[in-house]
């Protein structure tokens, strides 16, 4: 390999590895219809029965005029109580549990009430930008029966129906999560117009504010009691007004939310919420909620009955059989033999006839059949006849119906199969590189010859005609020779792979074994490697902080340790009183040592993230109550002066009083939310000032003749990059996590001394590559224990949407998405920046002494330090992909585990993401590099 393309080599392997992960998420998480047609059809409805075994059927008459559906955005179950919703829990005829399937985000939630289906878990990215309409649901239906929808609220239903509203009235900002008031009052007056026309049949409603409340203030905030007793003024407006005679109105939520105000995740303050029915001459009003709970796909086929249309072909759901009580006994069985055969007809699209006679819900649908038909011919109804034909129907519905739902996992496996080569390839050829040197020299050297392309289709060839005769590819057989060529071609490099580590490890020789325990220290082996098997848990992965609060904190107390070890061993073997001196002046000065360990306590429990709720008090929710607001003041000046006392290492007089200014606007931005330009203003013109500081002495300096000239210019636009990250971050953290971002510069900086007193006592033991191995490691440790001191979790209900709307008067998905993801992984931004610009500060101090006595050169100094930045990217790249390639493997193996939507797909988005992040940050610093070079 060409060794002065070291990076060219690392950009090209990690390039491979996003674009591999890329398609493994494709083939997993499948966007394809394909299957869907399989199982819905190709569009024709099931038509209502007019015979059974004979007997003739008559349909029963149309439902209510009119039909409104008001839904309470994040309404969760336990929300509607009689002190605050009082009217809505007192007056409802039916109060339902409804069980909401994950991921309990907006757009997949609002697929399922109209389509009667689950959505697909890769809804929850497409929740977050581009929205595809759908092609049918119970709008289509209701269009197809020339009836008229009006929709007010979310504009998401306006991206899912573009065309089945004759009148909508969107809620532009819907995304805008600081509206808690205005959206909900428009489509109040909207509301007020449309009851009094006569001109449709179906209104929806979808109110956006309690969610928003819940977003920025939390699931304790008394903004949300406000919230909840304004929609109940709502429903009591409704139902109480003269046109309601003939109505019928339904209340329910998308999704809940969790305690911390999120939502996203499997927790039960997320996945159930209520439905209520209200309906004029409701017999049974008062009454206490039912114990019963349904599932949210079921309102669909419900909704269908009760406007008198077709139940739209997606839908996969049985009926809620509480809101026909006030049916006939004939109608409510007609529409459950409706619902049922609907079902029927997709199973049979399915499964053959012989396998479904065998199964046991085949003879409940008989006897369900049977015992209508009983029941229609007997001269008396007979209730003990009814209920027996209605359970039997209702059980068959609901198997059937988690049969059709299991049958929705499908996988594209030949992507996968391509993307999971691709991937551990990559991953192993990393590996490889760090632990041997560049060990792919003679695999490369061979060349990619016609010889060796022959092979490759020969293998592809073979690969296919497997694939196909064990039904792994279902395409063509030429595509499926394309789609299997970079398999042949992975494979064959993975055996002169294994070739070349069996001619490497089976000698052992002595150089080896020295250059093994020299590159990889065992110690950081053991604990990257246990890092990697805690993926292998679910628990765990929930639970992955307490991880990283184990392994951070022991890696410290090791090195920590060392350091104690060597001063007290140079102190015994010195007879100089003036180095014993200078050697117990060292060991006081390790006290920060313990200070980190008390500062990793204090962050510890800064914010709650266990995600199963096990505790919930944190220093955070302390700070926020009403009375303690002078403490929540107190510790974000305390973070803001902190980090400005730490930035006043890497910047000038001047650029200090500017980032002076630019902290003080943040802490007058969170005084005066309600007034937040000019704060914002001068924050953005501070930050703007500070870094135009910088770059104005890059200019000036890159013009002079100076023999550092590139190297000073390269540091001061690394600093410049790490200030101004720092300062945009202060901004987006909330208030009390503010002090996060200089513990984890001061963490930085005490354990990199620590590492450096260590290459001080002994050069022999540990040489310079060793020191910078030990520094590489311990920022990725540190980056990943602060990212949970955020309170980020592996769980999607915990993201922070609010400072992407910082300063934002309308969405913006570019902005406000950078914005999160400049927050959410500021921690491994900002260590990542630290450690390069530390790198090259380190070679700059150390100039003079090396100068002196190794008389280095400029060009000598670039050099070497080319080779110090190719080693902790070359570390850094690897122990960042190899966790996720494995992961990827754990994924296939658990793909029919029970916790693989709620929690081992969540966590598949953060590794993705965290790759994208890092292969950001590498490519910038790389073409930083290379401009200077």
């Amino acid at each position: 390999m060409d060794k002065a393309n070291p990076s060219c080599f690392l950009f090209c392997m990690l390039t491979l590895f996003v674009s591999g992960s890329l398609l493994f998420f494709l083939g997993f998480f499948p966007a394809s219809q394909s299957q869907l047609v399989e199982i819905y059809g190709n569009g024709n409805v099931t038509t209502k029965p007019t015979q059974l075994d004979g007997v003739n059927l008559k349909v029963p008459a149309g439902g209510p005029k009119q039909v409104i559906l008001l839904v309470i955005d994040a309404l969760r179950f336990d929300f509607v109580t009689a002190s605050k919703m009082p009217y809505a829990y007192d007056h409802s005829c039916k109060f339902l549990s409804l069980k909401v399937d994950i991921p309990t985000v907006t757009m997949p939630r609002l697929k399922s009430i109209v389509t009667g289906a689950v959505s697909n878990f890769i809804d929850i990215v497409l929740n977050l930008g581009h929205t595809t309409a759908l092609k049918d649901s119970l709008l289509h239906r209701l269009r197809a029966k020339e009836k008229t929808a009006v929709f007010a609220g979310d504009r998401t239903w306006i991206e899912l129906f573009p065309r089945e509203f004759s009148r909508y009235y969107e809620n532009i900002d819907s995304f805008f999560v600081y509206d808690f008031f205005l959206g909900d009052s428009n489509i109040t007056d909207t509301l007020k117009q449309e009851i009094q026309r006569n001109d449709w049949h179906f209104l929806i409603l979808h109110y956006l504010g309690l969610d928003h409340i819940g977003h920025v203030e939390g699931s304790e905030s008394e903004t949300i009691s406000k919230k909840l007793l304004e929609m109940d003024s709502v429903i009591e407006y409704i139902t109480k007004n003269p046109k309601f005679e003939n109505h019928l109105l339904l209340v329910t939520a998308d999704h809940g939310m969790r305690n911390g105000g999120g939502h996203g995740g499997n927790e039960k303050e997320e996945v159930n919420v209520p439905i209520m029915l209200f309906q004029a001459n409701c017999l049974t009003k008062g009454k206490r909620p039912s114990l019963s709970q349904r599932n949210q796909i079921d309102l669909a086929p419900t909704l269908a009955i009760i406007l008198d249309i077709d139940i739209p072909e997606t839908s996969l759901s049985c009926l809620i059989p509480e809101f026909f009580e006030s049916y006939t006994q004939e109608a409510q069985l007609y529409h459950l033999l409706y619902n049922a055969q609907h079902l029927m007809n997709k199973l049979t699209r399915k499964l053959s006839i012989d396998y479904i006679r065998q199964r046991a819900y085949y003879q409940w649908w008989q006897e369900a059949r049977n015992s209508h038909k009983h029941f229609l011919l007997s001269n008396i109804s007979s209730l003990v006849t009814f209920e027996k034909a209605k359970q039997n129907y209702m059980r068959f519905s609901k198997e059937v119906s988690r049969q059709l739902t299991q049958t929705l996992v499908e996988f594209e496996y030949d992507f996968i199969v391509i993307a999971l080569t691709i991937t551990t390839l990559s991953a192993l050829t990393l590996l490889l590189n760090v632990l041997f040197e560049n060990p792919l020299l003679c695999v490369m050297s061979k060349g990619f010859s016609l010889t060796v392309f022959l092979r490759c289709c020969f293998m592809a060839t073979v690969i296919n005609y497997l694939c196909h005769y064990f039904n792994i590819i279902s395409r063509s057989l030429l595509s499926g020779i394309l789609l299997t060529l970079p398999v042949a071609f992975s494979l064959y490099l993975i055996w002169d792979l294994f070739q070349l580590i069996l001619q490497i490890i089976l000698p052992l020789s002595p150089k080896f074994k020295a250059h093994f325990k020299l590159s990889i220290p065992s110690v950081l082996t053991t604990i990257f490697f246990i890092q990697i098997a805690t993926r292998g848990s679910s628990s765990l992965i929930e639970e992955e902080h307490w991880t990283w609060y184990y392994l951070t904190p022991t890696l410290l107390i090791f090195l920590t340790a060392q350091n104690f070890h060597n001063n007290i061993k140079h102190f015994w073997r010195n007879q100089k009183l003036r180095e014993n001196m200078l050697l117990l002046r060292q060991t006081f000065e390790m006290r920060n040592a313990v200070f980190l360990l008390l500062i990793i306590v204090f962050c510890r429990y800064l914010n709650a993230n266990d995600a199963r709720g096990y505790y919930t008090m944190d220093l955070a929710t302390i700070f926020r109550r009403k009375g303690n607001l002078f403490y929540l003041d107190l510790i974000l000046l305390t973070g803001l002066g902190m980090l400005w006392w730490l930035l006043r290492k890497y910047n000038s007089p001047l650029q200090m009083f500017t980032c002076l200014v630019t902290l003080l606007s943040v802490f007058g931005y969170r005084q005066s939310p309600k007034y937040p330009g000019i704060p914002l203003l001068i924050f953005w013109c501070g930050v703007l000032t500070t870094a135009c500081i910088h770059y104005s002495d890059i200019c000036c300096k890159r013009g002079r003749s100076h023999s550092l000239g590139a190297t000073f210019n390269l540091l001061a636009l690394l600093k410049t990059n790490l200030t101004c990250c720092l300062l945009v971050s202060a901004l987006l953290h909330d208030p009390h996590n503010v002090i996060l971002l200089p513990a984890l510069i001061f963490m930085l900086e005490t354990s990199y001394q620590l590492c450096d007193n260590l290459y001080l006592k002994d050069k022999r033991l540990y040489n310079r590559s060793y020191i910078l191995i030990l520094k590489t490691v311990l920022t990725i440790f540190i980056a990943n224990t602060f990212y949970f001191f955020q309170g980020n979790t592996n769980k999607l209900s915990t993201i922070n949407i609010n400072p992407g709307y910082i300063g934002l008067k309308s969405y913006n998905a570019l902005l406000v998405g950078s914005l999160i993801t400049l927050n959410m992984y500021c921690a491994q931004i900002n260590a990542y920046l630290y450690l390069v610009w530390h790198m090259f500060n380190t070679q700059v101090q150390t100039l003079p002494i090396r100068q002196e006595k190794e008389q280095i050169t400029n060009m000598q100094l670039f050099e070497s330090t080319e080779e110090d930045l190719y080693l902790v990217l070359n570390l850094y790249t690897t122990t960042t992909v190899v966790p996720v390639a494995v992961y990827w493997w754990l994924l296939i193996a658990f793909r029919y585990h029970l916790f693989i939507y709620s929690v081992y797909a969540p966590k598949a988005i953060y590794e993705c993401f965290q790759i994208l992040v890092f292969y950001l940050n590498f490519i910038i610093t790389t073409l930083y590099f290379k401009l200077f070079k």
